[in-house]
């Protein structure tokens, strides 16, 4: 699996989980970035040529989803799409923790809202986490 596709994907993840009630929340975002530093950089520890870890492009991509206003389901499917392709590749441990960090993100600005919710049970039947 190329790790560097696999974290834009999640930028694109995170980005329609904290758009699907039409903004991304500072609460939201601040969480996003600790969630990079302090989970996805751990996960995997690759990086680019220039020895930028590939975690951080997590936050690159939900930077430039933001900037072209991307609607949330061609973010998220786009994620969809790229799990259902690569799920023998990303172990049980990685997607139940891409899951927790879905919630985490949902659940920082109002609780989770319906759309939100809509979101995480296709995630979860997605990636096969109960």
């Amino acid at each position: 699996m190329d790790y560097q596709e696999f974290f834009i994907e999640t930028g694109r993840l995170f980005y329609a989980i904290a758009m699907a009630d039409g903004e991304v929340q500072p609460s939201e975002h601040k969480l996003i970035l600790e969630m990079i530093r302090r989970n996805l950089k751990e996960l995997e520890s690759s990086s680019d040529a220039f020895g930028t870890a590939n975690a951080y492009y997590t936050e690159f991509e939900i930077e430039r989803l933001i900037d072209f206003k991307v609607e949330p389901p061609e973010a998220f499917n786009s994620f969809i799409d790229f799990a259902t392709e690569n799920l023998p590749e990303i172990s049980p441990e990685l997607r139940f923790q891409l899951v927790q960090m879905a919630e985490n993100v949902a659940e920082s600005w109002n609780g989770v809202v319906h759309s939100e919710h809509d979101l995480l049970v296709r995630l979860k039947k997605t990636l096969k986490v109960e």
